[in-house]
């Protein structure tokens, strides 16, 4: 796609969102464009490869100049916003459902997924930092380190988006462009996806 073509993309924008944005990637909506800055790269080359495989519609990808990726917003409404109750039907939920188990049924992405002992380690660690600097009460931590203990059990590995949120899950498609953390390992996963 020639620059002429992405002006144009991005012409006559009155407003530039923050979709997200953290030391490691920030997500902007620019129309009716998803711009994408990641400083990891791999993980942007993962996202476009996982976008790729899933057996689900996936925003199509205008572009690509590192660090910045730029992928087309896909059509829908969301299924509902944090803190906000859903007026979608449950016919869309369940719609949403059938999409996530046809990408839990699809082919592992070639990749490997985060490992059990890893995941027990990061948790171990960030439960210990909270309560040696005083941030938690240490028994909050512990009932809750309980808790988190329930998804740290042995799984079967699927293919899965890995940070879904309601917000990109939608009434007629999916419409996540936040696929870098596109993986293969189970978790729960309420519907399907789009751009964050």
């Amino acid at each position: 796609m020639t620059s002429v073509v992405n002006s144009a993309t991005l012409a006559d924008v009155e407003e530039v969102e923050v979709v997200v944005a953290h030391h490691e990637r920030a997500t902007l909506r620019v129309g009716d464009v998803f711009l994408k800055v990641d400083a990891d790269q791999t993980r942007t080359d993962v996202e476009v490869e996982a976008m790729i495989m899933a057996p689900i519609p996936t925003p199509e990808i205008l572009w690509r100049r590192p660090p910045v990726l730029a992928l087309a917003a896909l059509s829908g409404t969301a299924l509902g916003r944090l803190g906000e109750p859903s007026t979608a039907s449950s016919a869309a939920w369940a719609a949403a459902g059938a999409a996530a188990r046809m990408l839990h049924d699809a082919p592992l992405p070639p990749w490997p997924g985060r490992r059990l002992d890893e995941l027990a380690s990061r948790l171990d660690g960030e439960c210990e930092w909270l309560v040696t600097n005083g941030v938690l009460p240490a028994d909050l931590v512990t009932r809750n380190r309980r808790v988190a203990e329930a998804a740290l059990r042995p799984w079967t590995p699927v293919f899965m988006h890995g940070d879904l949120q309601i917000a990109q899950c939608s009434s007629t498609t999916t419409r996540s462009p936040a696929w870098s953390t596109g993986r293969r390992r189970a978790r729960a996963m309420p519907c399907t996806t789009s751009p964050a």
